[in-house]
C-alpha cells in the first residue's frame, strides 16, 4: 500500500472521529500544528497559528508521549507530508467545500476577503474555504491555487502576457 494511501485512510478515519465528535476545526488546528513544530515550512508558516516554537513541541511530546524524539520528528514529517494535506481534502469534501488559496503581497482585508471568497462561489457554484498566503514577491494582484489549477492575477503575470503579446505583433 502507497504512503498517500495509507495518509488518506487516517485522514479518513481522523476527519469521520472529528466529525461526529463536532471537533473538526480543533483537530485541523493540532494537525497545522504538529506540522508547523517539525520546521519552519513556508508553506505553513502563514496558515499554522502563531504559536512559539517550544508550545509546538510540546503539544508533538504530548501527542506521543512514549515515542523517542526521532520518532516524534518522524511523526511530525508524516503528518505535514501527507496527512495534513489528506485531512484537509477529505473534509472539503465531506463538507462540500472548495479549497482555494490566495497569494498576495499583503494580507487581504476583511472586505477584501469577503468580496474574493463572494465571487469564487458565484464563479465555481459551491462553498470556498479561502487560505491566504502572502508572499512579497508578487508585487501587487492575487494569485488564486485551486485543485491544482492556478489562477494568476499578479502584476507579474500580466506584465509578462503583455511582453508576449507585444513580441507576437513585433511591438516589443
Amino acid at each position: 500500500m502507497r504512503s498517500r494511501d495509507v495518509a488518506r485512510r487516517i485522514a479518513e478515519d481522523l476527519y469521520a472521529m472529528a466529525a461526529e465528535d463536532k471537533t473538526a476545526d480543533a483537530v485541523e488546528q493540532e494537525l497545522r500544528l504538529i506540522a508547523a513544530s517539525t520546521e519552519d515550512v513556508p508553506q505553513l508558516a502563514d496558515k499554522a497559528p502563531r504559536v512559539p516554537a517550544g508550545d509546538r513541541r510540546e503539544l508533538v511530546r504530548a501527542a506521543f508521549p512514549e515515542a523517542s524524539g526521532s520518532l516524534r520528528h518522524l511523526m511530525g514529517l508524516v503528518i505535514r507530508d501527507l496527512v495534513l494535506g489528506e485531512f484537509l481534502s477529505v473534509r472539503a469534501e465531506a463538507e462540500g467545500v472548495l479549497r482555494a488559496r490566495a497569494v498576495t503581497a499583503q494580507p487581504l482585508s476583511g472586505e477584501e476577503r469577503s468580496r474574493l471568497t463572494e465571487r469564487l462561489e458565484r464563479s465555481l457554484g459551491m462553498r470556498v474555504k479561502l487560505e491566504e498566503s502572502v508572499d512579497p514577491a508578487v508585487l501587487a494582484g492575487v494569485r488564486i491555487e485551486i485543485e491544482g489549477r492556478i489562477l494568476d492575477g499578479t502584476l507579474r503575470a500580466r506584465l509578462t502576457r503583455l511582453h508576449e503579446t507585444l513580441g507576437r505583433s513585433g511591438g516589443a
